[in-house]
């Protein structure tokens, strides 16, 4: 009996002796480090370029609502006795100067006819002086200056028709330019067909699609003639 009592206790303290060394072994185990979590990245709001303005210039803008300096027309473009063009007026000229406006337009008496012997337009020779057409016409409308040739021509628009004179105060050159005078033609008018002007004048000294001219002694009358209407645009009397 007391023999299986100290072999219980020896088996006891064996088991005893087994738990207090593996207690201490775990004891002396190191502590396991504890895993991170990962850190998940929230979103992020995008990222905006913000543009950079270039440092102003020094150079002062140019206002571009500023109209640039318009380029006077010279004083040839107011009248060409070789255009066809009826309304040869220069825009940039006054309509009345000198504040002298006539009433109403002149009154047109034809005395004298074209004739080949005697060539006239609106019954006027030429080499008629200043004196004698303001007394039939009256002040003009307008009045300026071409001086595109050695000799400036002084000239008076009446609206309807121009009347240049040399440096002699002399009628140079005469310019029909509406259809609502007569210029003494023998019915013939600005618009009228060309098949009329053989009918009115007689032969011409020159006939082309664009130009028909009768020539007298010192004096060219000439009508300009629109190739595709066939009618005539143009009608000048001048010293040749």
């Amino acid at each position: 009996m007391m023999k299986r009592k100290r072999s219980f206790i020896g088996f006891l303290s064996v088991v005893i002796c087994v738990t207090v060394f593996a207690v201490g072994c775990q004891s002396k185990q190191p502590a396991v480090a504890p895993v991170a979590e990962p850190i998940i990245p929230q979103d992020q709001p995008p990222v905006v370029a913000t543009p950079v303005n270039p440092p102003e210039s020094d150079t002062e803008s140019v206002d571009s609502s500023v109209p640039a300096p318009a380029t006077p027309l010279p004083s040839s473009e107011k009248v060409s006795l070789a255009s066809a063009d009826t309304e040869t007026k220069n825009a940039t000229e006054p309509d009345s100067p000198k504040g002298k406006t006539p009433s109403s337009k002149p009154k047109i008496e034809i005395e004298n006819p074209y004739t080949q012997a005697k060539p006239t337009l609106l019954g006027l020779t030429l080499k008629t002086n200043t004196s004698e057409i303001l007394n039939k016409f009256g002040k003009p409308k307008d009045e300026f200056v071409m001086d595109e040739d050695a000799d400036p021509m002084i000239v008076y628009d009446y609206g309807d028709f121009l009347i240049g004179f040399n440096s002699k105060k002399e009628v140079h050159f005469i310019d029909v330019r509406s259809a609502d005078v007569d210029p003494g033609l023998n019915g013939l008018k600005l618009g009228d067909p060309v098949t009329a002007v053989n009918k009115a004048l007689g032969k011409p000294t020159a006939n082309s699609n664009y130009v028909i001219t009768y020539k007298a002694t010192g004096a060219m009358l000439k009508l300009d003639i629109d190739p595709k209407t066939q009618k005539i645009n143009s009608i000048k009397l001048f010293a040749d």
